[in-house]
């Protein structure tokens, strides 16, 4: 697994308002998690709770809920967990709604490669 850190930017809706973060992008993490006082603070509200499996083995529940995220130029919806007030992690499944890879050679986010037949 490779990791590096990306600043995005987060919010609720398209008018604002928007924070921007360092986020650890980490190849093995699913789930996007960000501060839930962060989250709360712009008005991001959780839908579900869920139950993971952490780096370090240990199973914990954590709120979850779909903020808008912003990287470059782009915006998109996608889930969020609301973690501990230190944790900034792109995800996974954020990267793939963006249709974007992690490249850990050259620490930096790239478009996804188009597949056709």
């Amino acid at each position: 697994m490779g990791v590096f850190y990306e600043n995005i930017g987060v919010g609720l809706k398209e008018d604002g308002p928007f924070k921007v973060v360092t986020a650890l992008v980490d190849t093995g993490a699913v789930h996007s998690m960000l501060p839930a006082d962060l989250l709360r603070e712009l008005g991001v509200v959780p839908n579900k709770d869920s139950e993971f499996i952490l780096a370090d083995g240990r199973r914990q529940r954590f709120s979850m809920g779909d903020a808008l995220f912003r990287i470059g130029l782009e915006e998109h919806y996608s889930p969020v967990i609301f973690g501990p007030n230190d944790q900034f992690l792109l995800g996974a499944v954020t990267l793939q709604v963006f249709s974007l890879i992690a490249d850990t050679t050259h620490h930096k986010l790239i478009p996804a490669p188009v597949m056709t037949l």
